[in-house]
């Protein structure tokens, strides 16, 4: 699976960013390491969601180096994109 980041585009969650952990469908599992942790997910409609296209490079080299998702790294990444958005 690849790399991928999304914003919400509908819901009491309405801009937040999240990381995709897998696809399923119309569906999709997304955590953003906080209130949604990758052992509770939460479940979003791929219509409700905003992929983000252009990663920066910097983000991209931190998923490179990570093989599987933790709630410490999701947070990392999270972070580090709302610094260059």
């Amino acid at each position: 699976m690849t790399f991928t980041m999304a914003r919400s585009k509908a819901g009491h969650d309405k801009n937040c960013v999240y990381v995709v952990l897998s696809e399923d469908g119309n569906d999709v599992l997304v955590a953003d390491g906080v209130h949604k942790t990758v052992t509770a997910p939460k479940r979003k409609r791929k219509t409700h969601l905003q992929p983000i296209i252009h990663i920066p490079d910097e983000i991209s080299a931190i998923a490179a180096d990570q093989n599987q998702y933790q709630d410490d790294w999701i947070k990392k990444v999270i972070k580090e994109y709302s610094k260059t958005s």
